[in-house]
């Protein structure tokens, strides 16, 4: 999409041109909703179309000028143009021009109602939305400067419906938690809490409602909220009905199934357009949903019964994405419970519904529209004051009367309001107690309330924390709202909106800044110490606390949300951003253009010039100690490397000399016993080179051992040869007859018969 810059006065002169109160605009109109939507709205042009037209008179006065341009707009056509998701469509039934998503702005524009068209939009779909209201506010808002003073006359009105989902109420608590099935009505819309995946749509209704506020006379604005649609060629529902068709053997049923689906025919929600455009109504939102309450089982085992196999299966909620053909958007759709009931378009807009049956007497009639219209044959394939808890807690007792100062002398100074503040600060510090949270929060409403507060502004920081805090600060108690102007012609939900609190002290933005448990103990790790608040175990008991103490229930988040204050959530997550650049950016651009007071502007410029110098000083005086720095570091580790040298080599050779020491004992010992021996072996083992040659080596050092069992066989090759000699003369001695004794120590008794056999068997020398 192409980069629109802030309109001009001239910009907007230019684009009234070509404003036309027949031209409709229609977004996707190749979606599931958009032919419907499209034949409803080509029903009013053909109505409208046998009007009679008004003549044109000669201007003279702007204002005639205007009435003329009115009227000649009945010489133009009616005509219906949008624009498309897919590319490939180039022309459509009953629509004059297809435009171009990113020339589509100058013609949204252009024309005098615009229909918007949000449930099948995601988040990064919905930015030309985004884009497209904000163009919108900054022409409205030099139109409102331009037609100052002209309050009596005619000029162009614009109208915009916003078709958006029930997912912005998906988290809303119950009205009853006795009675969680009590449906909601339209004027519980401010109560509303959407889907996480539905945030942007929820961000869009509130600008939405809120233009519909600001600009009323200019432009008349409505969100429908659409429950889940069905009819024709299914959205949603269109896996269920798929598998009803094509008789799957088990239905699925996404957890219980006890969840309360929001319904809608599109035909029906075709015809509330068709009746918001036909008698624009004043209010702000509206509830297109069903009167019959059905459950997520009773929607598909009545596809089951009737157009399927009867059979059903719970699929536990975890486990739901396994089915290939439930992207994201149907998942949440289909787990929605929240129950409702339409008002609006029973009692005020007598909508006549396409059918008074409900959803499961119907279901052979739709089963048939999704057939034809899938085409399906069976089975073929932004100066301000600024405070905070602990600074109030010091300005209280920094501006209390001092011990020597009598209360008549504060008397004369302060007015009427601060006397009895003052009194009671007085008996406070006599006490010696300290300030308790509720005296503190009284104080800030009683500082809230001055002069200075309500003209310059103010931020809180940190105040109000809980829902009680908030009734403190914000409850009317004994003050009364003033009646302004404004406030004669309001709408109908808004009537009882400020009942119960002081307007002239509601925020007029609040900002929430989220961050996760390991950013903030990391960034007070970051933080210098000295300081007992940032020790971690102080840290990690606050986490706690605040965590345990923030829910859906507890938060003063919702006390704004339900005044239509709605919050801007930012996510706090760069510790190279602590002067907070994104989120006060994106406050900036929700207050919108700062106050063109001259001496606002010149403190402002003063102010940003002063930052600056402050920060490029900062970066060279950084800059200039690092260098510093580095340079001694240099210097040092330069006269250093000698001495590190040397004391290295001398840890070296004393390392050597050491280790020479040790292993002199055993060089000796080898040298001798071993290493002769082994040598001879090895040259032994390098010359014969036998097959195995560590047998071998083996054999060889047992039979070359000289200090061994020398005279065993086997052992020692002299033994071996020595053996051979003696068992020759044994032979030799035997032919001869010759008998020797054997030679017998003095101590042996030859004459056992043990002892005997056992020298018959040996050898004698």
């Amino acid at each position: 999409m192409k980069k629109m810059t802030s309109p001009t006065s001239q910009d907007f002169r230019d684009w009234k041109k070509y404003f036309s109160s027949k031209r409709y605009f229609i977004n996707n109109l190749d979606s599931y909703h958009g032919p419907v939507i499209i034949k409803e709205v080509s029903n009013i042009i053909m109505k409208k179309d046998t009007e009679p037209e008004t003549e044109t008179s000669k201007p003279n006065s702007p204002a005639d000028e205007e009435r003329n341009n009115i009227a000649l707009e009945n010489g133009q056509p009616y005509e219906i143009i949008g624009t498309v998701t897919d590319p490939h469509v180039t022309n459509m039934d009953f629509v004059s021009r297809i435009i171009s998503k990113s020339e589509c702005l100058a013609e949204m524009i252009s024309c005098g109602t615009v229909i918007l068209d949000i449930t099948s939009e995601n988040s990064l779909s919905l930015k030309p939305i985004l884009e497209f209201l904000k163009l919108l506010r900054e022409l409205l808002e030099i139109e409102s400067k331009l037609n100052e003073g002209r309050e009596g006359e005619n000029y162009k009105k614009r109208y915009l419906i916003l078709i958006s989902t029930v997912m912005t109420w998906a988290l809303t608590k119950p009205l009853d938690p006795d009675t969680p099935d009590m449906p909601f009505i339209e004027t519980d819309f401010r109560k509303r809490k959407p889907h996480p995946n539905f945030r942007t749509h929820y961000d869009i209704e509130n600008e939405v409602i809120g233009m519909a506020r600001k600009f009323k006379p200019q432009i008349g604005t409505i969100v429908v909220a659409s429950g889940i649609t069905y009819g024709g060629q299914e959205d949603v529902l269109f896996y269920w009905f798929q598998k009803a068709w094509e008789c799957e053997p088990l239905l699925p049923i996404i957890s219980t199934g006890g969840n309360f689906l929001p319904l809608i025919n599109v035909q029906d929600l075709a015809k509330v357009i068709y009746k918001l455009i036909e008698n624009f109504p004043k209010k702000l939102y509206i509830l297109a949903v069903e009167q019959n309450i059905m459950k997520q089982r009773e929607i598909i085992k009545a596809l089951g019964r009737i157009s399927g196999s009867g059979m059903f299966t719970n699929v536990p909620a975890e486990k739901a994405f396994l089915i290939p053909e439930l992207d994201q958007r149907m998942y949440d759709m289909i787990m929605l419970n929240v129950s409702m009931e339409p008002v609006f378009i029973v009692e005020e807009m007598g909508l006549e519904w396409t059918s008074e049956m409900t959803f499961e007497e119907n279901v052979p009639t739709l089963m048939k529209q999704f057939t034809k219209a899938r085409k399906l044959k069976p089975f073929k394939q932004f100066r301000v004051n600024y405070w905070e808890m602990k600074d109030k807690e010091r300005e209280m007792k920094e501006q209390s009367p001092r011990s020597d100062m009598s209360l008549s002398d504060e008397e004369e100074d302060d007015d009427d309001d601060d006397r009895e503040t003052t009194r009671q600060t007085l008996a406070l510090l006599k006490s010696g107690r300290p300030f308790s949270n509720e005296e503190i929060i009284g104080y800030i409403r009683e500082r809230l309330l001055r002069r200075d507060a309500l003209n310059r502004g103010w931020v809180l920081d940190g105040v109000p924390t809980t829902l009680q805090e908030c009734s403190l600060l914000f409850d009317i108690g004994e003050e009364e709202n003033s009646v302004a102007s404004e406030d004669q012609d309001t709408f109908d939900e808004d009537v009882d909106l400020y009942n119960n609190v002081l307007k002239k002290l509601l925020p007029d933005i609040v900002v929430s800044l989220e961050a996760t448990d390991e950013f903030i103990c990391d960034k007070a790790m970051r933080l210098p110490n000295g300081d007992g608040q940032f020790d971690e175990e102080v840290v990690l008991q606050r986490l706690r606390e605040f965590r345990a103490g923030d829910t859906n229930e507890t938060t003063p988040l919702s006390y704004f949300e339900e005044l239509e204050i709605h919050p801007m959530r930012r996510t706090v997550g760069d510790h190279n951003d602590y002067a907070m650049k994104s989120a006060f950016s994106a406050v900036t651009l929700r207050l919108g253009r700062a106050c063109r007071y001259k001496k606002l502007i010149d403190a402002r410029i003063e102010a940003e010039i002063k930052a600056k110098a402050e920060l490029d000083a900062k970066k060279n005086k950084e800059a200039k100690e690092q260098a510093e720095l580095e340079r001694k570091m240099k210097e040092t580790r330069e006269k250093n490397m000698e001495y590190w040298a040397e004391v290295y080599a001398s840890m070296q050779e004393e390392e050597e000399a050491a280790l020479a020491a040790e292993t002199e004992p055993m060089r000796q010992y080898l040298m001798n016993h071993i290493f002769p021996t082994l040598t001879t072996a090895l040259l032994e083992v390098a010359r014969v080179r036998p097959d195995d040659p560590v047998d071998f080596l083996a054999e060889y050092l047992f039979k070359m051992n000289p200090t061994g069992k020398m005279l065993e066989p086997g052992f020692n090759l002299q033994a071996e040869m020595l053996l051979k000699k003696i068992k020759m003369l044994d032979d030799s001695m035997k032919d001869l007859d010759i008998k020797i004794d054997p030679l017998l120590p003095p101590d042996v008794d030859a004459g056992g018969p043990t002892i005997k056999k056992k020298i018959d068997n040996m050898f004698s020398l």
